[in-house]
This record gives C-alpha cells, sequence and structure tokens, in this order.
C-alpha cells in the first residue's frame, strides 16, 4: 500500500478524472511506505500513461491510451473527430467526409477507474511492454453521427416540450459490424490486468458512450 498518489503532467480533463478517482481511495495509515508517482500525459517513475504514438524515453511500467473521449475537447489526447461529429449531429450535417476506420471511444471515466482500481490493487504492467487501453466496440463515424443526432433532437424536444414518438423512442446502435472490421486492438494484455486486480470480466469498460455525447452536448450549447 502507498502514502499517498502523486499525478503529474499537464492539467486537462483526463488528468482532472484521474485526479478524482484516485482522491477517493481510502487514507492509508502506514506513513513507512512510499508515495506513488503517476504521469498522465508525461513519464513517471510508478507508471506512465501516454498518448498513442507518443515517444517513450524510460522503461517505467506504460498505459498508452488511444480513442479517450472527454466532455470539452482536449488537443493533447484527441484528434477532434469525436467533438467534431457530434457537432455535425448538432449542426444537421449529413455527411463530412470523415475517415472510413472505426474508432474505439472510450469515456474518460473508465479509464480514471481503470488507474484507480490498478493502483488500489498495487498491480501494474509490465516495465518492458507498454499497454493499449482503449474501447472494445468499433464505431464508424456515420454511425456516431446518426446516434448524435437523434440524442440532439431528443434534447431539443424537450427544452420546447414537443416531443414526439421519434425523440421518445430509444436510439438503435449503430455499431460497426464486427466482420467489417479487419484490424481490432489488442486488449488481451489490458484484459488479463484487470482480471490479475480482481475484475471479475477483465477489461470490460462500462461507460455510456450516449452518456458521453450528452456531456459534450453540454459543453457546445
Amino acid at each position: 500500500m502507498v502514502n499517498s498518489v502523486i499525478v503529474r503532467g499537464p492539467d486537462g480533463p483526463l488528468k482532472s478524472a484521474i485526479q478524482r478517482r484516485l482522491a477517493s481511495l481510502p487514507p492509508i495509515s502506514d506513513k513507512d511506505e512510499n508515495d506513488i508517482e503517476i504521469g498522465v500525459g508525461t513519464e513517471a517513475q510508478d507508471l506512465s500513461i501516454l498518448k498513442y504514438e507518443q515517444e517513450r524515453n524510460n522503461g517505467s511500467p506504460c498505459i498508452i491510451l488511444k480513442d479517450v473521449v472527454t466532455d470539452v475537447e482536449d488537443n493533447f489526447w484527441s484528434d477532434g473527430l469525436f467533438h467534431s461529429v457530434i457537432r455535425d449531429g448538432i449542426s444537421g450535417k449529413s455527411d463530412s467526409g470523415y475517415p472510413s476506420n472505426p474508432r474505439y471511444w472510450l469515456p474518460v471515466e473508465n479509464v480514471a477507474d481503470a488507474i484507480r482500481t490498478l493502483v488500489s490493487s498495487n498491480v501494474y504492467p509490465s516495465s518492458s511492454k507498454p499497454i493499449l487501453m482503449t474501447g472494445r466496440r468499433p464505431w464508424r463515424c456515420e454511425a456516431l453521427l446518426m446516434e448524435a443526432s437523434h440524442l440532439w433532437a431528443r434534447f431539443q424536444a424537450s427544452n420546447l416540450g414537443e416531443h414526439s414518438p421519434e425523440t421518445l423512442s430509444e436510439p438503435p446502435l449503430h455499431l460497426s459490424d464486427k466482420t467489417d472490421v479487419t484490424v481490432r486492438p489488442d486488449l488481451s494484455e489490458l484484459n488479463d490486468l484487470m482480471l490479475s486486480c480482481g475484475e471479475p470480466y477483465g477489461w470490460r469498460p462500462s461507460g455510456s458512450l450516449r452518456l458521453s455525447i450528452m456531456r459534450v452536448f453540454a459543453t457546445l450549447v
């Protein structure tokens, strides 16, 4: 166990989410143990959390994040695609020449929960090989746009008090067909790591992408 966790790195929504979740760890009374140092967007001695394709310079245990979704657009962790599609859903655009490859969107809350689980279990990746962390479901941009457009229509109807059977219906999940995805991220090592922490289903992020879309709405309007 540890006295406390020191989180280093540039400020932003991801770092803040991780700090909030780590703050909920119970206090430790043993003063002989060392603090744990975690780097978010930078390297640290105990755990480095880096973005995809970010240069790695030391041999600390490392998690590589890809396709993270934050409420407020974060230019360090994101290429802006998710928020761009949501803005298109709000404005009513139907086609913006999106990339064809699916993305594996991962709500920031799932990242923070996973880091808390690792710290509380005192389990970390091997320092010899980084571990990829991303979502499990493939989403094409057109599917995300349809989801966002439906939720935006529902949001507007609620504000105006003008609901219809269409806006009240459950929005369909427009996930990419698994057979249509040629290259899937290898999450086996992350899954094994979470199993070793006592998570019965391994890496099964439970965050709702619909909730993430709604939170982005709140930052854009």
